[in-house]
This record gives C-alpha cells, structure tokens and sequence, in this order.
C-alpha cells in the first residue's frame, strides 16, 4: 500500500509504523551546503529518525557519519551527469558505496569552484550501467524540477527512454519543489511501475525530517527494498514560493558564495511546525 500525505510529519506517531528515514539530506561535503555530519546526526538522534545522505558528488558525509557510534544514516551519494541530470544511489552497505566511488567516480573528479556546476564528466547511460552493476537501489530525484536538472522531459526521449528501466523509484515529494511538482511525479512513478520515495531535500539543519519515508521495516536492507517494492508512506510538507527563495538563498546561493568568495543572506524561511488548514492526501495500491 503506498500513501501519500501533503503535511506537516508527525514524527513521534510515525515512528510507531516503523522506519522512518528522510532519503535526501545534504552535508557540507556538498558543494553547496555548510551543515556538518556531527549536527545532522545529533538531530537525527533527537528526531529518532534516520537520515539518507546524499551529497553531491562525493561521499565524505558518508564516511565522516562512521565516526559516531550506530548513527542512524543511510549511505548514499547523488551524481550530476554532463548532461546536468542527477541520480540519487542508495546503498546497503557503506562499504560498497566507498569500493564504487573510489574505482569509478573519484579517479576523474576535477576540485571546482563553489560557485560551478556540479556536473561530472560522466554520461547519465555510464552512470546507470554502473550503478546497475551494484548492490543499490537507483533513485531518481525531482524528475519536474526546473531546468537543466528536469528530467522527465529528458528521459521521455525516444533515444533515453530504455534508461528509464535501471531506475528503482522515484522521488514523489521533495520540501522545494512545487506541490504540482511532486504530484506530477508521483502520477509517472505509477504509470512506469517504480518504487517511490520522499526527503528534503535539506541543505540546512531545519529542514531535516521534513519530509520523510516510513516502511514496516526494522533495517535499512528493509527499508531500501520496501521503497523499491513501493510499500511505503510518505509525509511531508512543501515551502511556500517565498520560503523556497529564502532557503535556497541561505543554505545553497549563501554557501557558495562564501566558498567562492564572500557575502552571504543572514535569514532563511522556517519550516512551519503545525500542518496547514488545507492538505493533500493520496492513497494508491501497488
């Protein structure tokens, strides 16, 4: 059974269904991000959830998480293709994640600029065969976001439709994208038969559990292989226009800046507490 809810988590009363993961959560090993691995792991402990990070590129974040002690983090990592499509890729052991990183993505990364794109020189079908070759679940990450990182237009094309086969779901509800954008890939993720997915998306501390996916599972091997099954809830909430401007500003815009140069936007937009008076609700069989 997959359920969807447009609102605020209620953490506390979601964490008696079970695992309670947010599935997309910067560090500052990101190129775009200042939270550290400590503070991010201190909340998620507070929070009693588990937290998938996914920094841009590189795998740090990871590897820094194996410091503390039982630290309820997912290994992951989210790649940029030349292309400038991302893939998210979660694996079940850290260990595998650290052997594909160093043969086939850290030999041929250039240090870069913050204030550059974070594209690889990899192209996306290089990527997905290699991916498919571990033990990982491939995740696509704000297919309707805007452009270049859109990507159901891309993959609706005749020569990258067959891609499309390697992914095992689906992000349907990220804190910054639209509503109408989440809703959109939550309808393709039930028309191509993939898993699904939420998280934030967070590159600032307030935003991790934001939203988050819940799974009857008592692992991470089982709760990577429900969201490829596609048994799970997701709960979460979107920012406001104006909130998505002033946190993008603050935790990525900021953050480049001051790493490329200097100056930076003091404030950022809260993540509301209390669930609006109008939500969203969608429930669907799998």
């Amino acid at each position: 059974m997959l359920r969807v809810d447009h609102e605020v988590p209620d953490l506390k009363a979601l964490r008696k269904l079970g695992f309670v993961a947010d599935m997309h959560f910067h560090t500052s090993y990101s190129h775009d991000c200042k939270t550290s691995v400590k503070d991010i792991v201190a909340k998620a402990r507070k929070l009693g959830i588990w937290v998938a990070i996914t920094d841009h590129n590189r795998i740090g974040g990871v590897l820094e998480a194996r410091k503390y002690k039982n630290a309820p983090v997912i290994p992951g990592i989210e790649l940029c293709s030349k292309e400038g499509k991302e893939v998210i890729a979660y694996f079940y052991k850290d260990t595998d994640l650290k052997r594909f990183y160093d043969t086939r993505i850290a030999p041929w990364l250039k240090d870069k600029n913050a204030l550059r794109s974070s594209r690889t020189p990899f192209r996306i079908k290089d990527i997905m065969l290699w991916l498919e070759q571990e033990r990982c679940v491939i995740h696509m990450p704000h297919p309707f976001a805007p452009h270049p990182r859109k990507a159901y237009p891309f993959f609706r094309r005749q020569r990258h439709k067959p891609l499309l086969k390697g992914f095992d779901s689906i992000e349907v509800l990220n804190c910054f994208e639209p509503c109408k954008h989440n809703l959109s890939a939550l309808g393709w993720a039930v028309q191509l038969d993939k898993g699904v997915a939420g998280g934030s998306d967070g590159h600032m501390l307030n935003a991790l559990g934001s939203s988050v996916t819940v799974s009857k599972a008592r692992s991470v091997k089982q709760h990577l292989d429900n969201i490829k099954r596609g048994h799970v809830h997701i709960v979460g909430i979107e920012l406001k226009p104006h909130q998505r401007a002033l946190n993008y500003a603050k935790g990525t815009v900021a953050t480049k800046f001051e790493r490329g140069f200097t100056g930076g936007i003091k404030k950022a937009a809260r993540f509301p507490k209390k669930a609006p008076k109008l939500g969203s609700s969608v429930f669907l069989t799998k």
